[in-house]
């Protein structure tokens, strides 16, 4: 959280922040006093009965002109009239007086003196009069913690006569390039002798992409870094989690050689990757890691392609909301209503303002992609009929920068089918996410039309930790979840979110309906726990799965026991299954040891969707629509 102070001018520095605290409306409230709302006479209403023997009904003894201070009441007046002062608008009506009359009913003396009240007037206590408070009572909550600060927000700060006021501390975003290609602006050579280098464009892009983002926001320059230097690449990065929330770097995150990103990430600097892989173009190789530090939150990032095109669209897509997500999303200190915080983040997430969101009619046809879905970039066009169209920017290679220069909007295209539907035909209509913010087609995740909330761009995992007959309580079943969770996340495999995890020690015989009951999973995991008598055990609940499934593959059963083995010789002992069960979509099922569990799963965690795919009668592991684009928004178990 950041301080702000209201003086000297400094609440020019508070459009569009965000309140990390509640405002409250100070005593007295607003107005601060009781102040006129006409130009008029304030008078008693107890002695403002008119007496027709006399010309005049109040005798006026005073002024008051808004800014005054508060006048006292001197007493009744020597004319044996009952006083009246004279009130402009927005000035304070002394205690005294309870009612002010307009300066249109009533009749004033040509030397200002003396008035009488018309016939018509008003007399009520209170009229024409704000009393203290009542636009803005005492203690009411007059801007709540989160809200973000506009024109309106700051007159009404300055109002309350507030200051200082404390707002939400930006988020801080680093960009890295990475590459031993890359030129800087101070190495460019003209005369094109330098094959084999270009010059970074990404991180200039990146950067004023950010700045764009808002104060919310404010990036910060990493430089650039070669890499064939892990050991120097590591010590910038571990000093750059020091001074960002989120780092996004740019190459070295593909399969090549050099592609050292996810060993920095992961082996030097103790990252956890949560997806490796991304179902859309462009941006497939796009990897996103989570790095805890000591006594602050884990810094978050985002390893991405060095193909330009594809870092600015996934920073379009996947950095701008999470950024946004981070800054105004809900805090642990936070009251939620009664909500647990995992309550409040969801109900966060499903409200997370997205890029603005058109329906527009395709200007051509254009060639699906029969790998992935598409954000083809695209320029638009208002027609004679209000409608909108939208053509195609030309090659979309995500290396031609030119592909970027007139988008106006990332055009989501569905995967193509072989055999089926291979290009989208001129006429038909897609939804297209604006580049350009629109606070009027600001749409939210749960109203989005390109996002199906109800896919699963992960992996479902569902484990079953298989204990001693009797056990109560299963100790080890938090440790042999992580441990699968861990196994099965990778670059190839996709992320891994555990969607269920049990014990069991029931008999061999009823772990199947176990199995057959979680049909909301990808991969059933059983796991087998070591214990006195256990060999005999576990060697029947092999069987046991070995015999109830439809389609058994003992070569992956293979490579699970040979990587378990590497970790654990006495893995080889245990008789490992894995097959296939059509219970819903179907899932593959691996039963083995907890000796070697993680050497023995991550031997074929680049394998497992695959034989999914295989496995299943016309379905895909990931379960998307053939029409809908699954790139992730926020963080995977």
């Amino acid at each position: 959280q950041t301080t702000v102070s209201l003086k000297s001018n400094q609440w020019n520095q508070l459009l569009h922040q965000t309140l990390a605290t509640d405002v409250i409306m100070p005593e007295p409230g607003y107005p601060p006093y009781r102040a006129s709302i006409m130009d008029g006479y304030a008078v008693q209403t107890t002695n403002s009965k008119k007496n027709k023997s006399k010309e005049w009904t109040h005798c006026v003894q005073a002024k008051v002109f808004a800014g005054d201070a508060v006048k006292k009441l001197f007493g009744e007046s020597s004319q044996d009239l009952p006083v009246a002062y004279y009130v402009t608008t927005g000035a304070v009506v002394p205690d005294e007086f309870d009612c002010v009359v307009p300066i249109e009913k009533c009749i004033v003396s040509a030397d200002g003196t003396f008035v009488s009240l018309s016939d018509d007037a008003t007399v009520e206590s209170g009229k024409w009069i704000r009393q203290v408070g009542c636009d803005t009572p005492a203690g009411s909550v007059v801007l709540e913690r989160g809200h973000v600060l506009d024109p309106v927000s700051i007159g009404l700060l300055l109002q309350l006569r507030v200051s200082e006021v404390r707002i939400r501390s930006p988020i801080r975003v680093g960009v890295l390039s990475t590459g031993n290609e890359l030129l800087g602006p101070d190495e460019y050579d003209t005369s094109l002798q330098q094959l084999g280098r270009i010059p970074d464009v990404n991180r200039p892009i990146l950067l004023s992409l950010l700045s764009e983002f808002g104060p919310w926001c404010i990036p910060i320059d990493l430089g650039i870094e070669r890499d064939d230097n892990v050991p120097h690449l590591t010590q910038v990065l571990e000093s750059a989690l020091d001074e960002c929330d989120v780092i996004i770097s740019t190459g070295g995150i593909s399969m090549g050689e050099s592609d050292v990103m996810e060993h920095v990430l992961v082996e030097k600097l103790g990252g956890r990757i949560h997806f490796g892989r991304l179902h859309m173009k462009p941006g497939k190789p796009t990897t996103f890691v989570t790095i805890s530090k000591p006594n602050c939150p884990p810094r978050l990032f985002f390893a991405m392609p060095g193909n330009p095109v594809s870092a600015t669209v996934c920073t379009h897509l996947l950095v701008k909301p999470c950024v946004n997500l981070l800054y105004n999303g809900p805090d642990r200190s936070a009251d939620t209503h009664g909500e647990s915080l995992e309550e409040a983040l969801n109900r966060t997430v499903d409200n997370a303002w997205l890029h603005p969101e058109v329906t527009a009619r395709l200007a051509h046809d254009a060639k699906l992609d029969t790998e992935r879905p598409e954000y083809h970039r695209v320029s638009l066009t208002v027609t004679k009929d209000g409608s909108i169209e939208a053509t195609s920017t030309g090659i979309q290679q995500s290396s031609r920068l030119l592909s970027l220069r007139d988008a106006q909007g990332l055009l989501a295209l569905p995967q193509g089918v072989a055999g089926g539907k291979m290009k989208a035909v001129k006429g038909e209509e897609y939804t297209v996410l604006l580049l350009t913010d629109d606070s009027m087609r600001r749409v939210q995740l749960c109203n989005s039309l390109h996002i199906n909330k109800k896919s699963h761009t992960s992996f479902r995992i569902g484990v079953v930790h298989v204990v001693a007959p009797g056990t109560d309580e299963d100790s080890d079943l938090q440790c042999v979840t992580d441990q699968v969770r861990t196994a099965l996340s990778g670059t190839k495999s996709g992320p891994a979110t555990i969607t269920s995890a049990q014990s069991f020690s029931g008999r061999p015989k009823e772990l199947f309906d176990v199995l057959r009951a979680g049909d909301n999973v990808d991969v059933h995991v059983v796991t087998c726990a070591t214990y006195p008598g256990s060999f005999r055990a576990n060697l029947e609940f092999s069987t046991q799965v070995c015999q109830r499934l439809d389609k058994i593959a003992d070569a992956l059963a293979l490579q699970i026991r040979r990587g378990a083995a590497c970790e654990d010789p006495t893995a080889s002992l245990f008789e490992t299954v894995v097959g296939y069960i059509p219970n819903g979509l179907g899932s593959i099922v691996v039963c083995l040891a907890d000796d070697g569990l993680v050497g023995g799963l991550q031997n074929v965690r680049g394998l497992l969707k695959h034989a999914l795919q295989v496995a299943r009668p016309n379905q895909t592991c990931s379960h998307d629509d053939s029409h809908s684009h699954a790139h992730s928004i926020g963080v995977s178990a």
